[in-house]
């Protein structure tokens, strides 16, 4: 079973790919953006399986952030 520093590791993959594919969508050739908008249905669904198994988990461990916690730092480091 994975535990929490393994979720997190997948789910900061998870959101980086998500953010390039959102990213071939706005900004990619119309074939690149249908490709990235099949592909980005899956990993949402994949995000989703993994935000439910990371919060299932639990942690009496405060070394963790929550899930959004988490996606919001992601997406604040790959903004700037």
């Amino acid at each position: 079973m994975l535990d929490s520093a393994d979720l997190l590791n997948l789910i900061r993959l998870t959101e980086l790919e998500i953010q390039k594919l959102q990213s071939d969508i706005d900004y990619g050739p119309d074939e690149k953006a249908n490709e990235a908008g099949q592909m980005i249905l899956q990993m949402d669904t994949l995000a989703s399986k993994l935000k439910d198994q990371y919060e299932s988990i639990g942690s009496d461990d405060n070394d963790y952030p929550t899930y959004d916690d988490y996606i919001e730092l992601i997406r604040n480091k790959t903004t700037k």
